[in-house]
């Protein structure tokens, strides 16, 4: 039996700030997909590294950690910090970008796009990668790891009525851009006529292309 399987993530983030390599192994491998999936559509070329970031900033940080926000909105808190930083260094303003049609590396190469094998879920990773910064975040928070606004809210250092207006804009964008994207038809209708199933279908296989290689 496994102790750390069943300790709390604050518990195994204390102890891997103690030098717990187990608790280390067991927390990582909870939340590695996850976080880098945060980064994979948003900046591709550095999501591996600014993974690793994250991980290192929140046992560095522990101390900061408040239990009524919850682990996830520290943990994505600290990834969202480590993104700005990333996109100021570059120059790029967290609201007026456009990741598809910046001169880095194309999103078509992240995990999450490659790994898709559906035109619905290809068009639709397009879309939510043309998606400004704040919105991308909202977006996939509340879809692909099923967090409540107030949670969300935490994240972003807003409050919940700006979430939930965030997350209306972000759905009357996405569907703007796949119809952009997309010719009248099967593909177009199927997405339109039900974004937010087919964003929470996005969850686990976006997860998966995410997830650490043992």
């Amino acid at each position: 039996m496994n102790p750390a399987a069943d300790a709390t993530d604050i518990d195994l983030l204390r102890a891997w700030r103690s030098g717990s390599a187990a608790a280390a192994n067991a927390l990582t491998q909870r939340h590695y997909a996850s976080v880098r999936r945060f980064f994979d559509l948003k900046v591709t070329h550095l999501a591996e590294d600014l993974t690793q970031q994250t991980f290192l900033a929140a046992v560095e940080g522990v101390e900061r950690y408040r239990a009524e926000a919850g682990f996830k909105a520290y943990l994505f808190g600290i990834a969202r910090l480590q993104l700005l930083r990333v996109l100021r260094k570059q120059g790029r303003h967290e609201h007026a970008m456009r990741f598809a049609q910046s001169g880095g590396p194309s999103v078509a190469t992240s995990l999450s796009v490659v790994a898709a094998r559906r035109e619905e879920h290809q068009v639709l990773l397009m879309a939510l990668s043309q998606l400004p910064t704040d919105l991308q975040i909202v977006t996939e928070l509340y879809y692909w790891e099923s967090m409540p606004t107030a949670e969300i809210a935490a994240v972003l250092e807003a409050n919940v009525s700006t979430i939930t207006s965030r997350l209306h804009r972000a759905r009357q964008l996405v569907s703007q851009y796949v119809v952009d994207m997309t010719r009248p038809g099967r593909i177009r209708d199927a997405l339109v006529g039900d974004l937010e199933g087919w964003q929470r279908s996005l969850g686990p296989l976006t997860a998966s292309a995410n997830a650490r290689q043992r």
